[in-house]
């Protein structure tokens, strides 16, 4: 075979007609090897009398427009159904397909038909959860799940692997529905692709900014899209906080479903447009839609259930189960809410950091004897997992030792902000316990009432609302809780013979706390601090 030389080339440019039409000029160089074309360009260029960048331009928009031609058959567009549909027979027939392919936990075929219908109409809300199919071992029918997916779902694009780059270029060229397989061999490796994945959480953040081109100029990417992640194990918290989590087990001998047919796609045709024209007809109610929403104290879990709960409304079907019996894991909340957790059980008034960290170690099916490569967790390990809360060790000194430790008063605007609320929020009688340690740890105090109520009252330290404190028949009214704390710290200095200039200098920062704690619990904390001053 004769080598292509510069010179031969041109040669066989020379023979060709001038009357070749210019349409077939530009098939035949978007024809050419790129190195083919490099050689030709100049010459073609000067028998058109163009300059050589429109004729660049020409054939990369010619080439470009092939290539869209061909990502129109990787992802087909559904035409909906004729007649209206009926949303419960439309629902009930995905979830009959579901239950025959697929052995799924309880409530989980509910949940898959609501995300799979929502997958037509997306673009009604402001958040879209992810669908996550996770399993402890291979063989437990993720991929088959997949497969059903796929077969029920727009647009469908399934890929055992995909990088980031190819990840947000395939979202805003198709918004296919992508769903991710094999995500445990791929996923973990790469931080960008984990937050491309969580970008297309939320509508209004779900872009990505990169520079195309030889000018390098800026272009946004959506990553707005439906996305099923399916993977051995679990990703990372922040994928799985915006994921309707389906977790997969292994069929036992005597469960069974039906083999999936391999034209499962074309039978699943009909589903496909149906469910298309049940979103095209109520997108706009879904866009306005206020659902009966579960009651959680997670509220990122609520968000992604949005949806759901939106569309179950409208199609007439009891969603309440389906969530409780797929949200019964308490330990979701990631590191951070699970050693505040762990802390709040502890029980704890005051302790060293040395003594905290043993009773954490000491807690079984918990991280923390094994903390960081099999070594248990040290001071300074809480004290960067801390970190993030505002909580820093202080100088505390119990009995004759001095040393750093914790408060829990320390932890008390963490525990209220990030696990569940265990006091009132309204008016309430709280029941007595045999150890009152805390407000957080136990509702408690003993054996006396307790009743905390908001006063309608306008206060002079807006920094402090009002309350009414009744603690053992002693009332403070129309007091703000810094007042009322101090005036408790006076009382309580009399009692003990000691400073109350002392006790109020120390427990300055803590005074609305000390308004609202139980006698018990305040007796044992001024008593333990006096001890260990004198």
């Amino acid at each position: 075979m004769t080598a292509l030389t510069a010179e031969g080339l041109a040669a066989d440019l020379a023979n060709i007609d001038n009357a070749e039409p210019l349409g077939d000029t530009i098939a035949r160089l978007v024809a050419m090897s790129p190195i083919e074309y490099d050689q030709a360009r100049e010459t073609e260029a000067k028998r058109l009398n163009i300059r050589v960048s429109t004729l660049d331009s020409e054939v990369s928009a010619k080439r470009n427009g092939d290539a869209d031609d061909d990502a129109d058959d990787l992802v087909d567009d559904v035409t909906p159904w004729p007649q209206e549909v009926d949303g419960q027979a439309l629902a009930a027939e995905i979830e009959a397909t579901l239950n025959r392919y697929v052995m799924l936990p309880s409530g989980a075929s509910t949940a898959l038909t609501l995300w799979i219908i929502g997958a037509y109409a997306f673009d009604a809300f402001s958040i879209y959860p992810k669908l996550l199919g996770t399993s402890p071992e291979k063989r437990c029918g993720k991929s088959t799940l997949l497969s059903a997916i796929f077969a029920l779902t727009p647009r469908a694009l399934p890929a055992s692997n995909i990088t980031a780059a190819a990840m947000f270029r395939c979202i805003d060229a198709w918004q296919p529905t992508l769903l991710i397989d094999e995500a445990d061999t791929f996923l973990a490796a790469s931080d960008e692709l984990r937050g491309i994945i969580n970008s297309g959480h939320q509508k209004s953040t779900a872009h990505v900014i990169r520079v195309v081109g030889d000018n390098h100029e800026p272009k946004k990417f959506s990553t707005w899209t439906p996305t099923g992640i399916f993977m051995i194990g679990m990703p990372k918290d922040t994928i799985v906080d915006r994921s309707i989590v389906i977790q997969m087990r292994r069929r036992l001998p005597g469960e069974s479903v039906e083999k999936m047919p391999l034209d499962i796609k074309d039978k699943c045709k009909s589903i496909r447009q149906q469910c298309q024209r049940w979103a095209d007809d109520h997108f706009s109610k879904l866009k306005t839609a206020l659902p009966q929403l579960p009651v959680h104290g997670n509220d990122r879990l609520i968000d992604n259930w949005t949806p759901l709960c939106a569309i179950a409304e409208l199609i007439g079907i009891d969603v309440m189960g389906t969530f409780r019996a797929l949200n019964t894991d308490d330990d979701d909340d990631g590191i951070g809410p699970m050693i505040l957790s762990d802390i709040r059980d502890a029980n704890i008034s005051r302790i060293h950091s040395v003594d905290l960290v043993q009773k954490l170690i000491n807690l079984e099916d918990r991280p923390w004897s094994e903390w960081r490569h099999g070594k248990p967790l040290t001071t300074n390990s809480l004290a960067r997992l801390l970190r993030p809360f505002k909580i820093k060790a202080a100088q505390i000194k119990l009995g004759l030792i001095n040393r750093n430790g914790y408060t829990v008063l320390q932890f008390h605007d963490a525990f209220d902000r990030y696990l569940p609320s265990t006091t009132p929020q309204t008016s309430t009688t709280l029941q007595p316990a045999n150890d009152a340690a805390s407000r957080h740890f136990q509702n408690s105090t003993g054996k006396k009432e307790v009743e905390f109520q908001k006063s309608r009252k306008p206060s002079n330290d807006a920094a402090c609302r009002v309350v009414e404190v009744k603690n053992g028949g002693t009332s403070h009214s129309g007091y703000t809780a810094y007042e009322v704390g101090l005036q408790r710290l006076s009382e309580m200095a009399e009692k003990l013979k000691y400073p109350a200039s002392d006790l109020a200098s120390y427990f300055r920062d803590d005074l609305k706390e000390i308004a609202e704690m139980p006698r018990l619990q305040l007796n044992q904390m001024i008593t333990d601090y006096v001890k260990c001053s004198q």
